[in-house]
């Protein structure tokens, strides 16, 4: 088992447990773990919490995925979790049409973005229109 996954069990259970126990009524299993579950959602889904990532960092996540060598949930991040900057924001919003790689152009176009990243310059990425979802 991962550390990962028994902490979130640890969190999930250990509290559960006891107040059962405590309180004699099984109902506090399903009850408390449906709870921390429910209120980490809330938090997750508050307005305001973006990541604080530099360009630098952004481009070593772009070159992770561009090599093949990021981890279980790294393009996830990258493409999911909205970012401070909104110039590097702009860019991530048009990371979609990166997601298949099978042309050569696209992956000279992620190297581009990956260079100018890396220079200090942020490329000028047109915002996608087409989206209506989109929070500011």
């Amino acid at each position: 088992m991962k550390r990962p996954l028994l902490y979130v069990l640890l969190i999930l259970l250990v509290p559960a447990i006891l107040t059962s126990y405590f309180l004699h009524s099984a109902l506090w299993l399903v009850v408390i773990p449906l709870g921390v579950i429910a209120f980490a959602v809330f938090v997750a889904a508050l307005p305001g919490h973006k990541r604080i990532i530099t360009p630098e960092k952004f481009a070593d996540e772009l070159e992770r995925y561009l090599l093949g060598i990021e981890d279980k949930w790294d393009r996830d991040d990258t493409t999911s979790l909205a970012i401070a900057d909104e110039r590097l924001e702009q860019i991530r919003w048009g990371l979609s049409k990166f997601d298949s790689m099978a042309r050569e152009k696209d992956k000279e176009d992620l190297k581009a973005i990956i260079s100018a990243l890396r220079r200090g310059d942020l490329p000028e990425v047109v915002t996608p229109t087409h989206l209506t979802y989109r929070s500011r």
